[in-house]
């Protein structure tokens, strides 16, 4: 189950996602975007800030995870965990105002994925979920293009295979869309909206029955219907369709999501 950035934007949002995972005990794998708000923000300070203007992106990302920290039942547990997210946070945009770079764009903007997967556990186990957290860079292998990386499909279907599958008996996993990380071991991303097409990698590496992408819209439409009031929402659609409505620009799809699983026969669940 995959689940974007409004679905995990604040802690009522969190747990609404948190009783769609447990309604269904088939699903051992969540892969989640970051909070609503924090990629754009993490965007902007690795753009290079001025002080000022670092130091007011920092606050707004605080302000959004520490509300839902503070409704937590042991917030102590995992307030640590977040401040030392942010520390990191704010040392890379000190770097960045010296100098930017793909590459330190791609661990800056990482930190989105890690803190919103580490509070999504925290509500799991306060539920007496037993729910691990787990870091997808050790098994997402992509190539080193910064920014929009490709993923090495065998490599991350080995690893996959003898580093996560194992967890999945043990445990309901938890882990982060859109980052991963390259043979030396630095942080990519797989572009936005790369969340869809980490679910899909790690599905068919997984031979998964089927993969879901819940929303906050009741499925695919012809058209945005945010732009469009006669928008219709389309409740069965080929595959060939639906990634040609991704390639042209229809923000519901990773472009490349669907291709895993055309090759694995895995089918995909589109809404809320």
């Amino acid at each position: 189950a995959k689940f974007g950035g409004t679905s995990v934007a604040d802690f009522d949002a969190m747990n609404r996602s948190a009783d769609v995972v447990l309604a269904d005990a088939n699903t051992r794998l969540v892969v989640l975007s970051a909070s609503a708000g924090i990629t754009n923000l993490l965007v902007s300070l690795a753009e290079g800030q001025e002080p000022s203007q670092r130091v007011f992106l920092l606050d707004e990302i605080r302000r959004i995870q520490y509300a839902i920290v503070d409704r937590l039942q042991r917030p102590d547990v995992i307030r640590g965990e977040i401040d030392r997210m942010i520390e990191n946070i704010a040392m890379l945009s000190e770097a960045a105002a010296l100098a930017t770079s793909a590459a330190l764009t791609d661990e800056l903007v990482s930190h989105g994925e890690l803190m919103s997967t580490l509070l999504f556990v925290e509500i799991l186990r306060e539920r007496q979920v037993n729910a691990v957290w787990f870091d997808v860079r050790k098994v997402m292998r992509t190539s080193d293009r910064f920014g929009r990386a490709e993923p090495e499909v065998d490599v991350l279907t080995e690893l996959t295979i003898t580093q996560l599958k194992p967890r999945l008996e043990q445990a309901l996993v938890i882990t982060q869309g859109f980052i991963g990380s390259e043979s030396k071991g630095r942080t990519t991303t797989l572009g936005r909206g790369g969340s869809d097409y980490t679910a899909a990698l790690l599905g068919e590496a997984l031979h998964a029955a089927r993969v879901d992408i819940w929303t906050d819209v009741p499925g695919i439409y012809t058209t945005d219907p945010r732009v469009v009031p006669t928008a219709k929402r389309i409740d069965e659609i080929t595959f060939e369709e639906a990634a040609e409505m991704a390639t042209f620009g229809a923000k519901v799809l990773h472009p490349a999501t669907l291709l895993p699983a055309v090759r694995r026969d895995i089918p995909v669940f589109v809404g809320s």
